[in-house]
Formats: C-alpha cells, structure tokens, sequence
C-alpha cells in the first residue's frame, strides 16, 4: 500500500516533507514530490506494479498534469488498449492509464476506473481528488 499526501492553495514543502516521513510505512521503496505554485503532493511507494518505472509523480506528456495514487486499477489493461494510439506511454503503471483518462475525460474518469484507488491530480491551477466508490483507499 502507498501513501499519499497533499496541500492545495498552498506550497509548503517542508508540511509535506513531514506528513510523507508519517506515512513512510506505507510506502517503504520509494517517494517523490510535485511541486507547483498553487500546491504540493508526496507519494511513499510499495512498488509493486512496474517497480522500476513506475515512480510517482506520474506526468503526462507535456508535464502540465501530474498524478500520485495509491491502489490497484483492475480493468487498466483494457482502458490502456482504448487510449494506447492517443498517448505516448512511459510506464507499464496502472497509475499512468488513471492520468491520461483523467486527460480526456475529466473527472469523469474516476467513474471508469474498476478498482481500490485513491489518487491525487494536478492539472494546472486545478487539483482533483477521487477514491473507489466504496473508499477502500483512505484519502
């Protein structure tokens, strides 16, 4: 299980350098940080799905949206399939398929997802929050 951590409107690296050493059991093999004007998001990773390139923050193919999630997409295959002429592919991540959805459908996309998930987005001066339906995946 990773952890996931975030501050929107507000970009205090060192508030999310201390909640990621909280969360550092859950994610034991790895981290990483997004940073923006706007807000700041850290990941702790179990690396699990594509150990080694899949580390997070995920970013889409001109760095304007960014992605941390923590679960497991099950149908990422399939959706990976639908998109897989549409994108430019950088990792085997069921995390990566939950960006470049979010990219063409929005915060649609979460209604598409079959899974345990909860993942962070940013988007610009946006930031978009989801988890699984029945909230497996604390967020």
């Amino acid at each position: 299980m990773c952890g996931i951590c975030g501050i929107w409107r507000n970009n205090d690296t060192e508030q999310i350098r201390s909640m990621m050493k909280t969360l550092v059991h859950r994610g034991p093999d790895g981290e990483g940080m997004f940073f923006s004007r706007q807000g700041c998001f850290g990941h702790c990773r179990l690396s699990i799905m594509d150990p080694e390139g899949g580390r997070q923050p995920i970013y889409n193919e001109d760095h304007a949206k960014a992605v941390i999630a923590n679960g497991e997409i099950y149908n990422f295959r399939d959706l990976r399939k639908q998109m897989a002429d549409r994108h430019h592919w950088r990792t085997a991540s069921d995390s990566e398929v939950i960006l470049h959805l979010f990219e063409e459908r929005g915060p649609e996309a979460a209604a598409m997802l079959d899974g345990m998930f909860a993942f962070a987005i940013a988007d610009g001066d946006e930031f978009f929050v989801a988890r699984d339906p029945i909230g497996i995946k604390p967020l």
